[in-house]
């Protein structure tokens, strides 16, 4: 409240000093005709943003569907200067009557009348403008919310949708593993258990599909691919070297490696001859390399589908440099983008 009234009496006082140099020049004086002046100026102002915030509210709903936006914005500050000189005409006639006792019209010279036009023309525009680049600003940053929010959320439907998209017979077969070593080596059991346990618990966390360290990833990933090896005993092998920096000082998109690794596990041949080899390395402090060995089952498509897309729109919503694949010395690779902790 006291910031707005500070607002339209500074502005009254600027327009009451300006319009007296114009007309009068130097000095300045500040006597009652001036204090009238700034007075008058202030509520003018106040009533004019009044009268432009009621003339402009459906200006926003008109503007997004407006074709062309010229003869809108046209059309509205035409209107408001009219309607601008209507209310200076009232108000000046009625302020006067209220601090004289009497209404006194009298004309102005031709200079100080096409001043006053020329000025508060000026005013009226300058004030429509500003008014106007408000309301854009506010439907701007309202539609980036909104789009922002709607992002948000099929970014985090994708993210179930990619973790109910695990196969069922994953868990059944982890299942079976357990119960068929439970007996003959305990210890496996206990360690698979384990490695499940800490997967599934990454899986049925509620995330937002925001960013998450490194070393959070890597070891929900070497929990799953633990248990690959454990199901396809000597037909997958992996390896993860990733430096202590990036793990610790590095992020990553949450759960963006699982369906790059069962891409390679769905997509590719491998035998105890040929095993599938997975491996997670860093080539610098900005990107997480993923390969596995290169042997497409025929007739099977080597995209990651949906898996890829839903990786691809996350990190577009998190304004990153998307992962690239490709295939190089029969291995194929995927480069995944990381977020680098600021001053690391």
């Amino acid at each position: 409240m006291i910031f707005y009234f500070l607002f339209y009496v500074t502005l009254g006082f600027i327009i009451s000093v300006l319009q007296q140099i114009v007309l009068k020049g130097f000095p300045l004086r500040f006597d009652t005709y001036f204090w009238e002046e700034w007075l008058g100026s202030s509520i003018y102002i106040f009533l004019f943003i009044q009268l432009q915030r009621k003339i402009l509210s459906s200006f926003t709903s008109a503007f997004k569907k407006a074709e062309k936006s010229v003869p809108l914005l046209t059309r509205y500050f035409l209107i408001l200067q009219v309607a601008g000189f209507v209310l200076l005409m009232v108000f000046s006639t009625l302020f006067t009557a209220i601090l004289h006792g009497k209404i006194n019209i009298r004309l102005k010279d031709i200079v100080e009348l096409r001043f006053i036009f020329v000025y508060f023309f000026f005013i009226h525009s300058v004030v429509f403008v500003t008014g106007v680049a408000l309301r854009l600003y506010r439907l701007y940053i309202k539609e980036k919310d909104a789009k922002h929010y709607a992002e948000k959320s099929f970014l985090s439907a994708q993210l179930n949708m990619l973790r109910q998209q695990l196969n069922p017979h994953f868990l059944f077969n982890n299942l079976n593993i357990i119960a068929s070593t439970i007996n003959s080596n305990p210890k496996l059991a206990y360690d698979f258990t384990r490695s499940m346990a800490s997967f599934y618990r990454k899986v049925l966390e509620a995330e937002n599909a925001g960013w998450v360290l490194v070393k959070d990833e890597l070891s929900t990933i070497e929990a799953y691919l633990y248990m690959l090896s454990v199901r396809f005993e000597e037909k997958i092998s992996f390896k993860i070297e990733v430096s202590e920096f990036v793990k610790n000082n590095c992020s990553i998109p949450d759960f963006v490696l699982q369906p790059i690794v069962e891409n390679a596990i769905k997509h590719n041949s491998f035998s105890k001859a040929n095993p599938l080899v997975i491996a997670i390395t860093n080539n610098d402090d900005e990107t997480l390399l993923v390969k596995n060995s290169y042997l497409p089952k025929q007739g099977v498509d080597d995209s990651l589908g949906i898996g890829w897309f839903n990786i691809e729109s996350r990190y577009k919503y998190l304004e990153a440099k998307a992962p690239v694949k490709y295939i190089e010395d029969n291995w194929f690779m995927v480069e995944v983008s990381l977020l680098k902790k600021i001053g690391s």
